[in-house]
């Protein structure tokens, strides 16, 4: 007898048999039992997750000798048949290879006659969305009207593809991906049965690169054997798959928590010397703070930590350095860097850039703590393990900070006052020179508040630049165009633009809040300034719009955020305008 692979010999036979998929299984089971199955199905989810299976398992259970049942006894003449694939009343179709009109039409020729010896004539197309539209459209009356005992199962990974009158006429289940543990089960279940002895780091790293699909990770078990014979180790199955080991994760993380810069260039030249994929290596960074994310959310024993019982303690004292904004920071830095290397030329410096960015990240500090000293409030405590003292907050910036005056879109500009001092008397003095950065002691007393003027003006210039740029790229798409051109202001801070509407005009502007109409603008976004932006629509106020003098300067002076900043640096308002105004 020829060799059965490990996916193909441990198939599934009965719904109780298939791993992940209870919300189908049982659906399927009860509308057998109540004689309530329907003419057609559709199979939808990633790659070799049960799919295919379940649709045979269909098959056997309607056509089972001691059936309708919702366990079919695999003894039986039919079950057996369509178990091996020799049935004719169950006809299994390649729909990528047989996706034509005219393979359509056989078809629809074929199921009108009774089925030669079961029950039921079961039809499963698998890869149902590589259907052209005139094959579906051909096979939309024989869904919605089949004829009697006529089953049609579609499976496809892209149900999204299907026309929506082929998903009208059919039942649809979503399969889902399989969590790392029912991947590590079963791995473990059929080493067991293979009487093979395999190490738990080994069968971690199979579930992990399965990635969701149970029949991936069969097939790298099958590959993991070959390999590596009946003794499957972990260190076997890293090399085979490519994976960097543990020790190289853990290396990773002492450089970031002593934020030694030599450290993690070194271990990229490692990575280069050892001939290790960094693109593999930045994945596996991602994947292990990730689980220090989770470790850190939740707690170790969290079963959405995908990790064996035996690395879990590792896993929680290195969590335990780090905050949760660090570890979530380090998360997006990752997920940035492997962009980079997918998209970019030089993977080593975009690898080592990301790292540098790794290190650097935890000296930032929380938004929320500079916002508290704004406020006069105390800073709360620093998370455990986030040893690194936060920058202290400057005086001058380039963007004014939002302040909870959106209504009137009006911006403070501060001067700064003679000197900060608590006290009436000390307000003549000035600045002792041993407070001023070195670099300043040399500049007149009028240096400071004129820099700060230039640095307004050209963070003003480049984004009124951007906003032109924006512009010029959006009147190429009229429909959008049509959206925004009544925008009367367009503000744009950091990484967020915002755009003001009159009051007349809330319909457009809900409009343009929609999904597909705000996607295109994104996109637009992102194309001219190279990053994602944040779009903010807003109305106008009538009310603060038509603000001006004496009223919006007490509005703003009485404003606590604007008042805790006078007071924290010492400062007082000069001028009240919109932003983009001379």
């Amino acid at each position: 007898m020829t060799y059965k692979v490990i996916a193909r010999k441990y198939r599934p036979q009965t719904f109780a048999e298939i791993v992940g998929q209870q919300h189908v299984t049982r659906t399927l089971a009860n509308a057998i039992t109540s004689n309530r199955v329907a003419h057609a199905y559709i199979f939808s989810g990633v790659r070799g997750v049960g799919k295919t299976t379940a649709a045979r398992i269909l098959a056997k259970a309607l056509n089972c000798a001691s059936g309708p049942t919702a366990t079919p006894d695999n003894t039986c003449d039919s079950c057996r048949e369509i178990s091996a694939g020799s049935s004719l009343d169950v006809l299994e179709i390649d729909a990528a290879s047989n996706r034509g009109i005219d393979q359509i039409r056989e078809l629809r020729e074929m199921v009108r006659y009774a089925p030669a010896s079961s029950r039921y004539k079961v039809v499963i197309l698998d890869e149902a969305h590589q259907l052209t539209d005139e094959a579906s459209n051909a096979l939309l009356k024989t869904l919605e009207e089949p004829p009697e005992r006529v089953v049609f199962i579609l499976a496809t990974t892209r149900a999204e593809d299907l026309v929506e009158t082929i998903k009208s006429r059919a039942q649809l289940f979503q399969f889902r991906a399989l969590t790392f543990q029912e991947i590590a089960g079963e791995i473990e279940r059929i080493a067991n049965a293979e009487q093979l002895t395999i190490e738990p780091g080994a069968v971690a790293v199979l579930a992990r690169a399965a990635e969701g699909s149970l029949r991936d990770g069969l097939s790298l078990l099958e590959q993991a054997i070959a390999y590596g014979g009946e003794t499957i180790t972990d260190a076997q199955v890293r090399e085979l798959l490519g994976v960097v080991a543990e020790s190289v994760l853990d290396e990773l993380v002492a450089a970031v928590e002593e934020q030694s810069a030599e450290r993690a260039l070194a271990l990229v030249h490692k990575l280069i010397g050892d001939g290790q994929n960094l693109q593999h290596f930045c994945r596996e960074a991602i994947r292990h703070f990730r689980n220090l994310l989770v470790v850190r959310v939740c707690n170790a024993d969290s079963e959405l930590v995908a990790a064996p019982a035996e690395e879990r303690p590792r896993l929680a004292g290195q969590a335990a350095r780090f905050s949760e904004e660090d570890l979530t920071r380090f998360f997006h830095i990752l997920l940035a860097t492997d962009d980079d290397l997918r998209r970019k030329p030089d993977p080593r410096l975009h690898l080592e850039l990301g790292l540098l960015k790794l290190i650097n990240a935890r000296r930032l500090a929380p938004l929320e703590e500079a916002l508290a000293q704004l406020r006069g409030e105390t800073r709360r405590p620093a998370a455990a393990g986030n040893q690194a003292a936060p920058p202290s907050v400057p005086v001058r910036t380039a963007s004014p900070p939002p302040f909870s005056t959106s209504s009137t879109g009006a911006a403070v500009r501060m001067a700064p006052a003679s000197e900060p001092a608590p006290s009436a008397s000390a307000t003549s003095a000035p600045p002792a020179p041993s407070s001023l950065p070195s670099t300043d002691r040399s500049l007149p007393a009028s240096a400071p508040h004129t820099l700060a003027r230039a640095a307004e003006a050209h963070s003003t210039g480049a984004a009124s630049a951007q906003v032109d740029a924006i512009k010029s790229a959006i009147r190429g798409q009229k429909f959008l165009w049509s959206m925004v051109e009544r925008a009367t202001r367009w503000e744009m801070d950091a990484n967020e633009l915002r755009l003001f509407f009159p009051s007349d005009s809330r319909t457009l502007a809900e409009m343009l809040q929609a999904r597909d109409p705000m996607e295109r603008l994104r996109t637009v976004l992102q194309q001219v300034t190279g990053m994602p932006l944040r779009v903010c629509v807003k109305l106008e106020s009538a009310r603060g719009g038509n603000a001006r003098g004496p009223e919006l300067r007490a509005r703003f002076e009485e404003d606590p955020i604007v008042r805790a900043m006078l007071e924290k640096f010492g400062g007082q308002i000069s001028e009240i305008k919109r932003p983009g105004e001379e």
